[in-house]
C-alpha cells in the first residue's frame, strides 16, 4: 500500500475542492511558507490538469493497467520524454489512490476508536482534545487515532458535545445525512428518528446537508430540523433545557401524543414499549421523570395516564387502557 502523507492529502483535498473557504485560505498561506508543500502541490496540480476527471476509472486500476493505457510506445520518442511520462503516470496512480483514500478510507478505516452507550444508560467521556461527549442510550461514536490533528467524529444516535476551541482544527461531526462543523461550542445532535436535529446551546455551528449540499449556520438557541423522508428543512428557536435534559438523566414528555413519545421513551430506557389499545395512541402525556428506574417510570406512567402496563416474556412492555372491574 502506498504511504500517503498529510501534505499529499491536503493537496488532493484542495484540488478536489473539498476544503471550506477558510481551509483553502489557510492552505494557500501554507503554500507560500512551506517550500516542500509547494513542490508537492505543483506535482499534483500538473497531474490534476493532465489527468482529467473523465479519465479516472470507476474502479482502481492496477499500476500495470495504467501503464498500458497511458504509456503506449511511440515510433520515435526520446528517453527523457519516456521517463517523464512514466513519472507523470506514477503520480496519476498516486492521485487516484489518494482520492479513494480521502473519499472512502476517511469514513471507515481511520475511525479506530469506538464508544457505545449501553441501552438504558448515558455515557460520558473525554476526547483527546479535551472535548466532552455525552452519548444517549444505544448511541455510538467513532473517531480516528490522530484525533488531535483532525477532529473528525462519526455519530449514530444522539450526543451532546462540549467542544474545546481550536481555530486551527475544526471539530466536525459526521452523520449519514449531514456534517456539523464547529470550532468551540456546545450543541446537541440527534439522528435517531425521521426528524433529525442539530440544537445549538453556545457558540456557532455550520451544518452541511449531504444530499442537497446546502450549508446552514446556527446561532445560540437555534435548532435545525431535517426530515429525512420529506427532505424538509426547518430552522427554529428551541429550549435547550428540554432538548438536552436526557444528558442529566431526565426524560421530559412535553404534552406529546403517546405514539409520538414512544421512540423517545424506548431510547431513554433501552426497552420496547408497545401500544396495544388504539385509543391510547393519540392520548397526550406530559411530565418530567428524573433518575427513575424503568419500574418507577412504569408506575408513574400508569398513575398519570390511566393506563395498564405489562411486561411480556419477549421483553416487550405493552400499554393498554385501564379498565376498572
Amino acid at each position: 500500500m502506498l504511504n500517503v502523507n498529510h501534505k499529499e492529502k491536503k493537496c488532493v483535498r484542495y484540488l478536489a475542492n473539498e476544503m471550506s473557504k477558510a481551509e483553502r485560505s489557510v492552505f494557500e498561506i501554507e503554500l507560500s511558507l512551506d517550500d516542500d508543500l509547494f513542490a508537492v502541490f505543483e506535482n499534483f496540480q500538473t497531474i490534476w490538469i493532465s489527468y482529467r476527471n473523465s479519465e479516472i476509472p470507476k474502479r482502481t486500476l492496477s499500476f500495470e493497467e495504467i501503464l498500458n493505457k497511458y504509456n503506449k510506445p511511440e515510433k520515435v520518442r526520446s528517453a527523457k520524454v519516456s521517463i517523464k511520462k512514466k513519472v507523470v503516470i506514477s503520480m496519476a496512480f498516486l492521485l487516484v489512490f489518494c482520492l479513494g483514500f480521502y473519499f472512502i478510507g476517511l469514513t471507515q478505516s481511520e475511525y479506530t476508536n469506538h464508544r457505545i452507550a449501553p441501552k438504558g444508560q448515558r455515557l460520558t467521556f473525554i476526547l483527546p482534545d479535551s472535548s466532552t461527549v455525552i452519548l444517549n442510550s444505544g448511541s455510538e461514536v467513532k473517531y480516528s487515532s490522530d484525533f488531535g490533528k483532525r477532529r473528525y467524529i462519526w455519530l449514530k444516535g444522539e450526543a451532546f458535545f462540549k467542544v474545546t476551541k481550536n481555530i486551527d482544527s475544526p471539530f466536525i461531526v459526521h452523520t449519514n445525512d449531514f456534517n456539523v462543523k464547529v470550532l468551540g461550542t456546545e450543541f446537541n445532535v440527534s439522528s435517531t428518528s425521521i426528524n433529525q436535529t442539530v440544537s445549538l446551546a453556545k457558540g456557532k455551528v455550520n451544518v452541511l446537508l449531504k444530499e442537497s449540499k446546502d450549508e446552514i449556520n446556527l446561532i445560540p438557541n437555534e435548532e435545525l430540523v431535517w426530515n429525512s423522508k420529506t427532505k424538509l428543512v426547518i430552522k427554529r428557536n428551541f429550549d435547550i433545557n428540554k432538548v438536552s435534559a436526557w444528558k442529566d438523566n431526565i426524560l421530559i414528555l412535553d404534552d406529546e401524543k403517546f405514539v409520538a413519545a414512544l421512540p423517545k421513551i424506548n431510547q431513554f430506557y433501552g426497552v420496547n414499549f408497545i401500544i396495544k389499545d388504539s385509543a391510547i395512541a393519540n392520548q397526550h402525556i406530559k411530565g418530567a421523570f428524573k433518575n427513575q428506574t424503568i419500574d418507577e417510570f412504569i408506575t408513574s406512567l400508569e398513575f398519570i395516564s390511566d393506563v395498564s402496563i405489562t411486561k411480556t416474556i419477549q421483553n416487550n412492555i405493552e400499554i393498554t387502557k385501564y379498565h376498572e372491574n
